[in-house]
């Protein structure tokens, strides 16, 4: 496990400087947030809410000349999230959150010179994987206990621009590694985000 954390650390450290030569400013900043579900069924945290930024560079592109050829650009940078899993069970006293630092690696594909796109402009792939950093919170008698634990986070989806700077992003994610290393934690979920993209 400390090999996957220590290779998620270093990966995303790097991702941005395989920007294009010459070009250091992020070709994509956007905020993003969003609702979660719970896919494992048996979490006491089903239900998540989520803020974030994505920042990436623009590492590679291909010019567009007709619809459907495949052009688009290639993207890899930063993408950083706070999420709080809401307690369902068990009262209101079992809190998750979780903070993925992760790289990010996404293809979008060009749609403005497809016929019926409408204000859709691109659509594409995303991969995301780094480091989760995760607490737990839960009451105990007369206090309130919590738990810190790092694990290996991963994120792959599918997102949509459009000519007016939003963006829809949507995917699952979650942490590998044991459950028991949090009684009843959250694991793996689905996530749908608006963007703006500045």
């Amino acid at each position: 496990m400390k090999k996957f954390l220590v290779l998620a650390a270093v990966l995303c450290c790097t991702f941005g400087l395989f920007a294009k030569f010459g070009d250091p400013t992020p070709a994509i900043t956007q905020i993003t947030f969003g609702l979660g579900a719970d896919v494992d069924g048996d979490s006491w945290n089903q239900l998540g809410v989520t803020v974030g930024a994505d920042i990436d560079w623009n590492v590679w592109e291909k010019a567009t000349t007709k619809a459907h050829d495949g052009s688009g650009k290639m993207y890899a940078g930063l993408d950083l999230a706070a999420q709080w899993w809401i307690p369902t069970e068990e009262g209101f006293d079992h809190h998750w959150i979780m903070i993925p630092v992760q790289g990010n690696f996404m293809y979008e594909f060009d749609t403005t010179k497809m016929n019926g796109a409408g204000p859709l402009t691109a659509v594409g792939p995303w991969f995301s994987m780094g480091v989760g950093l995760n607490v737990a919170t839960w009451d105990a008698g007369d206090e309130t206990e919590a738990k810190f634990r790092a694990s290996f986070a991963w994120g792959i989806g599918a997102s949509l621009a459009f000519n007016n700077n939003w963006a829809l992003k949507a995917g699952f994610g979650g942490n590998a590694g044991k459950k028991s290393h949090f009684a009843h934690g959250h694991q793996d979920y689905f996530m749908a985000e608006a963007a703006y993209r500045f």
